[in-house]
């Protein structure tokens, strides 16, 4: 694979043999608890942090140039004892690549970021967390299930579809959860404007096929070259944002997997287009993307 290839190209070194793929860092708010619940979690931020850190999730090494992402744990109450309920942002960056050079450069390109609202499980402090792949947990699943995504999308943008082994790791999370008897946020196909399971079902859908190769084209073909030739760079993420406008057009229904590309992507493509020589570019932002129509808008303004 196009990522494995340049890791090993760039990346060789003896810390590689014990390094892990995630690089996370672990936020958790606790506002809205009580003191009681609030004791039985004095471990439960570093637990996650280990979790997803030390966890093997390949077989590959990817030495210092580990994924960053972002798990932001928002608790929402206790319904019980050693019970919680929760919403969390999940995010994920990508290092942009120098292809003139062949090596990374010092800036990032957000992949992930993800709201999501519905999380429910039960914790009792002390108790490592125990990754079993074949039994469902509300806790660990949950936690497995983004970080399969995250590493789906990172693959998926170094190589057409490299990401399905990882992304079939997460459906196969989410038919665990049909055997638990689909608990709350494991609903299909989900409600609201944000659904995991709406969103994992369409990026295994063979209707999205041209939408996990426009993230390949938006960035190994678009922003790796931003250095050796913007031109044909900045064409490259045209054509990737005109191949997830075409599979909206087809499915002809909100998509959790586009919704989430440009809430990923629209303040990237709003700098990356403000010295292109159409202004109209903006209006097809809008198009495709109504969500974030004011921001680009305000972009095609500052050209004036």
């Amino acid at each position: 694979m196009i990522r494995t290839t340049l890791l090993a190209l760039f990346f060789i070194s003896a810390a590689r043999l014990i390094a892990q793929e995630l690089d996370c860092e672990v936020t958790i708010n606790t506002q809205l608890l009580t003191s009681d619940a609030l004791d039985n979690l004095s471990d439960f931020q570093a637990q996650i942090k280990t979790y997803l850190g030390n966890t093997h999730w390949t077989k590959e090494d990817f030495g210092s140039d580990r994924i960053k992402c972002t798990f932001s744990i928002f608790f929402q109450g206790s319904p019980g004892e050693g019970r919680y309920s929760a919403q969390v942002f999940i995010g994920s960056q990508r290092k942009i690549w120098d292809a003139r050079r062949k090596r990374p450069l010092e800036k990032s390109s957000v992949l992930l970021r993800i709201f999501d609202e519905k999380w429910e499980f039960s914790y009792t402090r002390g108790l490592p967390l125990i990754r079993n792949e074949y039994r469902f947990d509300p806790l660990t699943s949950f936690l497995d299930f983004y970080a399969y995504l995250v590493l789906g999308f990172d693959y998926d943008s170094y190589e057409s579809a490299a990401g399905t082994p990882y992304l079939q790791k997460a459906l196969n999370v989410f038919n665990l959860s049909r055997s638990a008897g689909a608990p709350k946020g494991w609903e299909f196909p989900g409600s609201g404007s944000y659904s995991r399971t709406r969103l994992i079902d369409e990026l295994m859908n063979a209707r999205f096929d041209d939408f996990r190769a426009a993230m390949y084209v938006y960035h190994g073909e678009g922003l790796d070259y931003m250095t050796k030739d913007s031109s044909a760079a900045v064409a490259k993420i045209l054509r990737a944002v005109d191949m997830i406008g075409n599979v909206k057009e087809k499915i002809n229904r909100q998509s959790v997997a586009i919704k989430t590309f440009f809430d990923s992507k629209y303040l990237e493509l709003c700098q990356l287009f403000l010295n292109y020589p159409d202004e109209n570019v903006y209006r097809k932002f809008s198009l495709i993307d109504p969500t974030h129509q004011k921001y680009y808008e305000e972009y095609r303004q500052k050209r004036e």
